[in-house]
């Protein structure tokens, strides 16, 4: 049962007659194939995960904060903070959703205090006027998915996007 003749000899009966559609679905499955293709790719040469694809920089006045930008789910993950030199005490700021996608196993140095401040959680660190601090926060990420988490250094405060794989 194949339409003989018309070009298409290996094609069932019926195909033919949903020609424009058939070409659409084909499209959109090699396009889904192409991009999971990528992202098999990327995983393979460590691009996403814990690869130069997903870290991410937040740069303030006082210091710069490299966090997680593409995580994976159930795995250990850090974020660097490195605070610029001076005489006042550092702090590093995140909020309630930041603890909902991850878990902060460890600081490395500890904090000097942390305090909470209109949802915001603080973490106070000792300055050093003669060199820069740097800080470790380690990290074990809790649920998959999309996660939109406030984190900086003082009042400067951003609100990235972070995505938690499977």
């Amino acid at each position: 049962m194949t339409n003989k003749g018309t070009g298409s000899d290996y094609l069932p009966d019926g195909v033919t007659e949903h020609r424009d559609f058939q070409r659409r679905v084909w499209i959109v499955q090699r396009l889904a194939w192409f991009v999971f293709g990528l992202i098999l790719a990327s995983c393979l040469v460590g691009a996403l995960g814990n690869g130069y694809l997903s870290r991410a920089l937040v740069e303030t006045p006082q210091g710069t904060v490299d966090y997680p930008a593409i995580s994976r789910w159930n795995a250990p993950d850090e974020i660097h903070i490195r605070f610029g030199p001076g005489d006042a005490d550092c702090v590093f700021t995140v909020d309630a959703a930041f603890l909902k996608g991850f878990f902060v196993e460890g600081i490395d140095p500890p904090p000097k205090a942390v305090t909470s401040k209109a949802g915001l959680i603080h973490y106070q660190f000792p300055g050093d006027p003669g060199m820069p601090i740097d800080v470790r926060f380690h990290l074990h990420t809790q649920s998959p998915g999309f996660h939109r988490i406030r984190l900086g250094i003082g009042d400067h405060v951003s609100a990235p996007l972070v995505l938690i794989l499977p």
